[in-house]
């Protein structure tokens, strides 16, 4: 595969972000959000692009963004609060080098030819630094508002993985899919290089098949024990299946303490600690096998820009994030 993105590196980790860039789960950003009357789980995203371009900046690899179709107050959860295709393609214009990426689109949620064109339209327009992050979708309210049926998703997904491959080849057999009627019809654009598919979870589907249809498997976030039997999970499906080295990614949810010799202590998906002590923990998950880490700064007690600027400082330099300066972002052996 030629190289299109800058995420992996074999053997070693890079540092992305999360979005959305806030720290509304942080007591002060609570606060900040009771007096704008903001929902819980509506970010504030006032200094969006400020916090985009900064992060591009300062050398992070890439940027990972969530779909979320609709604001379920059960939930309490509006992600990003944009349009996950549209802001993507926004955040392209506004970036230069680091790569953008979902985590994830809702598969099945999707009609796959419009999916497949929003898609390439996204990779050729950021110039090949789009990551295809997918999931299966775990909400039964979202699937009947979009007339789909929530216990299939499973195949859905797996059908609108084979339909968008296909629409993206330059002599695309559609009809396989839709009968003669399809005949001679195309999707354009085409991807400018291939596009790396990402699953994030499993999709309820076996390893095998991640192994053999995804370029990277995106796992949540879990402490430094259970992500390496994950790591070693993923590696064994990869050479159980004859297929390269692919990434493994997953996330964390740092609260960036104003200490700086703040002790980690972990909290559910993540945990605190000082930036003295941050890039010896991320070491133990590039130790644990982890190719690319996604920080998520929704707890941090340091406002985002400064931690963004205190991480480049103090964690990039011990994962050699400025050598990747002049690299694609996604290698594959």
């Amino acid at each position: 595969m030629k190289t299109i993105c800058k995420i992996h590196i074999p053997g070693r980790m890079t540092l992305g972000l999360e979005f959305p860039l806030d720290n509304d789960w942080s007591l002060e950003g609570e606060k900040k959000r009771k007096k704008q009357g903001r929902p819980f789980g509506i970010p504030d995203i006032s200094r969006h692009t400020e916090l985009i371009q900064l992060a591009d900046k300062l050398g992070f690899a890439a940027l990972w963004m969530r779909e979320v179709p609709v604001y379920d107050p059960n939930f309490g959860d509006g992600a990003q609060v944009f349009d996950t295709l549209s802001y993507l393609g926004y955040v392209a214009a506004i970036t230069k080098s680091i790569a953008i990426g979902t985590a994830a689109v809702v598969l099945p949620l999707h009609d796959p030819l419009q999916l497949a064109k929003a898609i390439a339209t996204i990779e050729n327009l950021s110039e090949s630094r789009y990551l295809f992050g997918v999931g299966l979708g775990d909400r039964p309210v979202e699937f009947p508002l979009f007339g789909f049926d929530f216990e299939n998703r499973a195949d859905r997904f797996v059908l609108n993985h084979e339909i968008i491959k296909e629409a993206w080849k330059d002599e695309s057999e559609l009809h396989h899919f839709f009968g003669k009627t399809s005949n001679g019809i195309e999707i354009y654009p085409k991807p400018k290089n291939e596009i790396p598919w990402i699953l994030a979870g499993r999709a309820k589907q076996s390893m095998d098949w991640i192994a053999q249809n995804m370029q990277g498997w995106f796992n949540y976030p879990r402490d430094v024990k259970d992500t390496e039997i994950l790591v070693r999970e993923w590696k064994n499906a990869l050479y159980d299946n004859n297929q390269a080295s692919k990434p493994y990614i997953s996330a964390f949810h740092l609260n960036l303490l104003k200490d700086p010799d703040a002790p980690f202590t972990p909290h559910r998906f993540g945990g605190a600690v000082g930036i003295n002590g941050l890039a010896s923990l991320m070491r133990l998950y590039e130790l644990a096998g982890v190719n690319h880490m996604a920080l998520h700064l929704r707890k941090s007690e340091i406002p985002v820009d400064e931690a963004l600027k205190l991480i480049a400082e103090k964690v990039l330099p011990h994962f050699d994030a400025a050598d990747f300066k002049n690299q694609s972002t996604y290698q594959e052996e």
